[in-house]
């Protein structure tokens, strides 16, 4: 039994990171990021507390490909550990 908890342990501590992401970390099961919706006016993301600044780079990203400059908008907690953030892509001014 203390051989298999050892090795579940030894999995979770290589398989994801602990903390917040850093810049340019990829999403994994702690550091969550998902796109719901996106268009060129907007994105809309699921992320965990740890998955933020994923979230905000990928936001940055997608309204840069359209020439345009991410405006964080908000964000609603979920039941679960999740939030949904919403940017508005906006012209540089």
């Amino acid at each position: 039994m203390k051989n298999i908890l050892l090795i579940i342990m030894i999995i979770l501590l290589n398989s994801c990171a602990l903390g917040p992401a850093k810049p340019g970390a990829k999403p994994n099961s702690l550091q969550r990021s998902k796109v719901l919706s996106k268009n060129e006016f907007s994105i809309t993301i699921e992320h965990s507390t740890w998955g933020k600044t994923i979230a905000f780079e990928t936001a940055a990203k997608h309204c840069e490909d359209y020439g345009k400059v991410a405006i964080y908008q908000g964000a609603s907690q979920q039941y679960s550990a999740d939030v949904i953030s919403t940017w508005t892509c906006k012209s540089p001014d």
